[in-house]
């Protein structure tokens, strides 16, 4: 049976529904590199909001690479043994890892962006024991075992100084493109990874309530546990720091893009079942079996921006802010190729 599926230029709009149909899909001649790298979205655990094991063992199994799969600490994952995280002291008040999440806490650490008093206080050494938990409970610890699977934790790495020569970075960069906006990501390139550059890395994004899409993903190298500063008050930086860390990691290897709700997605809904810390409430839409995938990770997500319904996604503008950037920085969708796909695609994406 044909699988339902359409191209715009490099840009694939498909239905899958397991792992073979998924192979005929994934055909482009990066996906034949001798490693691949995958960059799922574990920023949370909120039901359908982030990269589950039944889905990655789905792109484990369409793919004949050795895989690398990496990723950062987030405090939001990171409540699988203590509800609301460690607590501590900011002046003479008691506050939780819960609280730097959001609201005063957010702010706090916007104007404090140092994470010395984390490392220091015995945070670090519980973060790691909080992952662990997480790797176990939702299942990735045995499907990276079966699957030969090797795991980096970007914020381990970096935090323990195992990283690429800034210098060398920063040359690869700029020989690409613009210099980047905050010199600090230079500095943030796992030493493991660099070692292997010139393969391909997938940013596997979670088609989620709001519109973060594939760029929005690699934001998660950086190893911060919350990112707060990288925003920047009132988020006035955040577009920025998602196209920096897309010139790091473009410049290094053949990044390719995958955004996907093969499982299941969230659909935003005032009076929704589920409540997600930043997307609100919402209900679940399951079996949906679509992916959106391509070369141009701009492009792409202006794709997925196009064929996202704002009526059942929370497009937010910081979120369009990036994503504007990202075209002038590294190109655009064909606006041809955007009506086409309107017209074709339908609510594939917004059910």
């Amino acid at each position: 049976m044909a699988i339902p599926n359409h191209e715009f230029g490099q840009i694939t709009v498909a239905k899958v529904r397991n792992s073979a149909e998924l192979r005929q899909v994934l055909v482009d001649p990066w996906l034949d590199s001798e490693t691949i790298i995958i960059k799922p979205n574990w920023v949370s655990t909120d039901p359908a909001d982030f990269t589950d094991a039944d889905t990655l063992r789905m792109l484990f199994e369409a793919l004949d690479s050795h895989i690398i799969v990496t990723e950062s600490y987030m405090l939001c994952r990171s409540m699988n043994l203590l509800k609301d995280g460690m607590r501590f002291l900011v002046g003479n008040k008691e506050v939780n890892w819960k609280w730097l999440q959001a609201g005063d806490g957010w702010q706090w650490l916007v104007e404090n962006p140092s994470w010395e008093w984390f490392k220091d206080g015995g945070h670090w050494d519980h973060l790691k024991n909080e992952d662990k938990a997480f790797l176990d409970k939702y299942g990735f610890t045995d499907l990276f075992e079966e699957f030969n699977v090797t795991y980096i934790n970007v914020t381990e790495e970096v935090w323990n100084g195992r990283i690429a020569d800034p210098t060398e970075i920063k040359r690869a960069v700029e020989s690409q493109f613009k210099p980047v906006h905050f010199e600090e990501v230079y500095s943030l390139v796992p030493k493991t990874l660099y070692d292997l550059r010139g393969s391909t890395l997938i940013s596997f994004a979670r088609l989620k309530m709001y519109a973060s899409f594939t760029m929005k993903n690699l934001f998660g190298m950086i190893p911060d546990p919350v990112r707060p500063w990288w925003h920047g008050p009132n988020h006035s930086t955040i577009a920025e720091a998602i196209i920096d860390i897309n010139k790091i990691y473009h410049s290094l290897f053949n990044v390719y893009g995958i955004c996907e709700a093969l499982k299941n997605t969230g659909i935003s809904h005032a009076e929704g079942k589920y409540e997600g810390l930043y997307s609100g409430k919402y209900n679940i839409v399951e079996n949906l079996g679509v992916l959106v995938c391509g070369r141009n990770l701009a492009a792409l997500d202006v794709m997925l921006l196009n064929l996202s319904d704002p009526s059942r996604r929370l497009i937010a503008g910081v979120n369009r802010a990036s994503i504007a950037l990202a075209e002038y920085e590294f190109g655009t969708c064909d606006k041809e190729a955007l009506k086409e796909a309107k017209m074709k695609i339908g609510n594939w994406l917004s059910p």
